[in-house]
């Protein structure tokens, strides 16, 4: 795949008519955070003694890069995931006919050796268009790992990449979380420090479709307060057209009895109307419960 140099930059804005509104990360919960996008008052949040690497866009070393001008910049509007106004990357694909973008190392490498399969890649999006798109995380050439974040399959050429989360189409901030395993069951590796995209992103080739992300970090959980709820202290609740699992915070899995994963859901509630009547199996991190699709 061809790339087209050009850095691209996030178009911050401010207005005395709009107020930050309060952050959704609680960085407290975390460790060994790399920074990969994060606005300057966030990321500033986060005690330095937890931030294992600052990788995000400097100008000099590390450059936002979106291939073959796939891509055009919009003005980034309105409050960020953390509430911060105008410091998100908003984004429209062009009319080339595919689209790429990647965040990347140039002169100096980076050793990204630390990052195990304990950690948590972290991303919030936000959109009104269906369209599904690829995540994907390198440790550099023909060690990637690709994700799909859709309701429907991502082709790429000869490759389909199936959906692994969603997330809302309303125009709102949604938060998608990836246990890095994820990655690394797909062929993610970081045996050497490197040159090149360690996260980059792909949007089809449907001009117009719109897409916003923030807060890009990977991270390492603290094990503490709601991650060790005892499996009973949660509970489905079904209605004729939503299940929900009250006090969930991990993302939601659902499965056939025969073991097929056929929903997943990033938020403690879906909708499932997709789903056909007949008994399902739920997981919620060490949470597992059966409902009924009537």
């Amino acid at each position: 795949m061809k790339k087209l140099f050009i850095s691209f930059c996030m178009i911050a804005v401010s207005s005395m008519f709009l107020s930050k509104v309060s952050a959704q990360d609680d960085f407290t919960l975390g460790t060994s955070y790399y920074l990969i996008s994060l606005d300057d008052v966030t990321a500033a949040s986060i005690s330095p003694a937890d931030i294992a690497m600052d990788l995000r866009v400097d100008e000099a070393a590390r450059f936002l890069y979106v291939w073959d001008n796939t891509y055009t910049g919009l003005t980034a509007a309105g409050p960020n995931w953390n509430g911060e106004v105008g410091a998100f990357t908003s984004l429209a694909v062009g009319t080339v006919g595919w689209s790429g973008l990647g965040f990347a190392a140039v002169g100096t490498k980076v050793n990204l050796s630390g990052i195990t399969s304990a950690f948590t890649f972290h991303i919030a999006m936000k959109s009104t268009s269906t369209n599904s798109h690829v995540v994907a995380l390198s440790g550099g050439a023909g060690l990637d790992a690709r994700l799909c974040i859709g309701a429907t399959a991502f082709v790429d050429g000869a490759n389909t990449y199936q959906p692994y989360a969603n997330f809302a189409r309303d125009g709102k901030w949604h938060l998608i979380e990836i246990p890095m395993t994820a990655f690394f069951d797909k062929g993610l590796k970081y045996p050497e420090p490197f040159l090149d995209n360690y996260f980059y992103m792909l949007s089809g080739g449907t001009a117009g479709t719109k897409i916003d992300m923030d807060a890009i970090f990977i991270y390492k959980k603290k094990s503490a307060g709601i991650n060790n709820l005892k499996m009973n202290e949660l509970s489905v609740l079904v209605t004729s057209k939503t299940v929900s699992v009250v006090g969930a915070t991990d993302r939601l899995e659902v499965y056939t009895l025969t073991g097929k994963r056929v929903l997943v859901s990033n938020e403690p509630i879906f909708d499932v109307k997709s789903l056909a009547k007949g008994i399902y199996v739920i997981k919620s991190g060490g949470f597992v419960s059966k409902f009924v699709v009537r």
